[in-house]
């Protein structure tokens, strides 16, 4: 099923918020107009009654007063009647013709308040509002009744009600027109950045300008940036690691190509050819090295390796690496010193295959007769392996742990260039760092892995 489109939800976003926006906004000012409308006719209604009142206590006549309520008062819709306690009707002015329900009259001491209103519906559904008050006269007390109906509150109520419908409307009709060309607009900078980003390739990974780009973008494009950045440095170590190993692999596929095509330009004895197949052996043994190392280190790259750790006596593990690589020390009379304490948390097996290439490493750059050092020591919180031997200072440490890398004085020693980086793998996946430092006339290299936990085996 398709999901909507940003735009169309944000517009039904937008246009619902307007919406509501607009009913509160109203509602509430109906609300207001309402009340205010209605308080203005019940202070009318309380201010008329008292002054009829005061009319008939100042001596005028009841027959006289529908004078002075035609001049106070709407008589189409005000209502006003005066009567005696027994009934007999004074005046009586309901041009609306309206039924006016009992209302009970007010003492003549009773103060004036909206209390003394009595609120009803006619039958046309209108409300009417009215109120009795007692006075006298010079022939004795007096009923005053006085009404409105409120059919022109009404009337103005019923406007603003249409009058804010289709402003409502309007404004609703407006967000649903005019909203998604904004949203579209606003959206423009996404579909730069996808257009930009769709333009990713290995030859135009430069970081995108971030100038342009509205504040809520800004996580994204920098987010993108570090991709693209990953990427450059993928890229490059990928060529960079394609060309090296074209370069491994073509050494021995030429020199197996050459040796068999000059083999076969004419016939040989069968010891030449026994000869030629130990040589092609040789060759396709190391080339299968080189391809076994190089699929260790695409595993760990991926962290594909599962680890066995365990708990490792430092002493004892380091003399059984050194007692294995022996005869390469005896051919230049190296001696191999041993400082090691505490233990070690590790694969056996990886860590023996770390510290085989740190050791050869440094027996074929130390002169005969000379001496390599290697020191254990752990803490809480580490434990550290150091293998150090005599020797000049490294022009480019940096490129150490480079794959297929070999220093200059290095070129013509077996190998193809990945022991180091092979390590610096293992190490890493244990969690662990190896570095290199010179000091002293030693290169050491050290491989820092984390403590043993209480919990490990």
């Amino acid at each position: 099923m398709r999901r909507p489109s940003l735009t169309l939800r944000l517009t039904l976003a937008f246009t619902l918020l307007v919406a509501l926006c607009s009913a509160l906004v109203s509602v509430s000012l109906y609300r207001a107009l309402s009340g205010e409308l209605i308080w203005r006719d019940n202070q009318t209604l309380l201010n008329r009654g008292a002054q009829l009142r005061q009319l008939l206590l100042d001596g005028a006549q009841p027959r006289s007063l529908p004078l002075y309520f035609n001049r106070m008062m709407d008589t189409r819709q005000d209502i006003l009647r005066i009567s005696r306690p027994d009934g007999s009707v004074i005046v009586d002015v309901n041009q609306a013709n309206v039924r006016v329900p009992p209302i009970a009259p007010s003492a003549t001491s009773a103060a004036l308040s909206d209390a003394l209103l009595h609120a009803w519906q006619t039958p046309q559904g209108v409300t009417a509002t009215g109120m009795a008050l007692t006075g006298r006269d010079a022939q004795g007390p007096v009923i005053i009744m006085v009404a409105r109906v409120a059919a022109e509150r009404e009337q103005v109520l019923e406007a603003y009600r249409r009058k804010s419908l289709f402003i409502s409307l309007t404004a609703i009709v407006l967000a649903v027109i005019i909203s998604p060309l904004l949203i579209r607009k606003s959206l423009g900078a996404i579909k730069k950045l996808s257009r930009q980003t769709a333009q990713t390739h290995s030859q135009a990974l430069e970081p995108l300008p971030l100038d342009t780009l509205p504040v809520e973008l800004l996580p994204l494009g920098r987010s993108l940036n570090i991709m693209r950045q990953r990427l450059a440095e993928d890229f490059t170590r990928l060529t960079q690691f394609a060309d090296d190993l074209a370069h491994e692999l073509r050494t021995p596929v030429n020199i197996l190509l050459g040796q068999n095509q000059v083999m076969l330009q004419r016939p040989r004895s069968a010891q030449e050819y026994e000869a030629l197949l130990a040589g092609n052996i040789e060759e396709l043994e190391r080339m299968t090295r080189l391809i076994e190392n190089i699929l260790f280190l695409s595993r760990a790259d991926h962290r594909n390796v599962v680890l066995d750790k365990q708990r490792l006596d430092a002493q004892t593990f380091i003399q059984s690496t050194v007692d294995f690589l022996e005869p390469l020390a005896e051919e230049k009379n190296i001696r191999v010193e041993i400082d090691a304490q505490g233990e070690l948390c590790a694969d056996r097996l990886l860590l023996q295959r770390t510290l085989t290439n740190l050791l050869t490493n440094a027996l074929r750059h130390t002169a005969e007769d000379g001496q390599i050092s290697i020191t254990a020591r752990s803490t809480d919180a580490t434990a550290t392996l150091s293998v150090a031997n005599p020797g000049e200072p490294i022009t480019e440490p940096e490129q150490l742990f480079r794959r297929f890398w070999r220093a200059d004085n290095a070129r013509q020693t077996p190998g193809a260039g990945l022991g180091l980086a092979i390590s610096q793998a293992i190490v890493t996946l244990h969690g662990g760092e190896i570095a290199f430092h010179h000091r002293q006339g030693w290169n050491v290299f050290t491989v820092s892995l984390p403590a043993p936990f209480s919990g490990e085996p």
